[in-house]
């Protein structure tokens, strides 16, 4: 990701509504289920792009999730607080 005056492209993915652990094994078997459904109904692109998709939140949400007790954390700003 490329940084721009200190943000990502994408901004930080901790957010406390994902904190609970279920809430993001969830998101990723959704894409995941998503991805099988585009794989049975032939759609090879889709199934690439969905397959990119459930990879990168498997990533940001299973492995490189920071908890609400790491100091690194960076939590993503309120609409009304974001200043872009």
């Amino acid at each position: 990701m490329t940084q721009k005056e200190g943000k990502t492209v994408f901004g930080p993915v901790e957010h406390p509504w994902f904190d609970a652990l279920w809430r993001r094994i969830v998101l990723v078997a959704f894409c995941a289920g998503w991805t099988g459904v585009e794989y049975a109904a032939g759609n090879t692109t889709w199934v690439y792009i969905m397959a990119a998709i459930t990879a990168y939140a498997a990533w940001a949400y299973l492995i490189a999730y920071k908890g609400p007790d790491d100091p690194t954390r960076k939590v993503r700003p309120r609409m009304e607080d974001d200043e872009g």
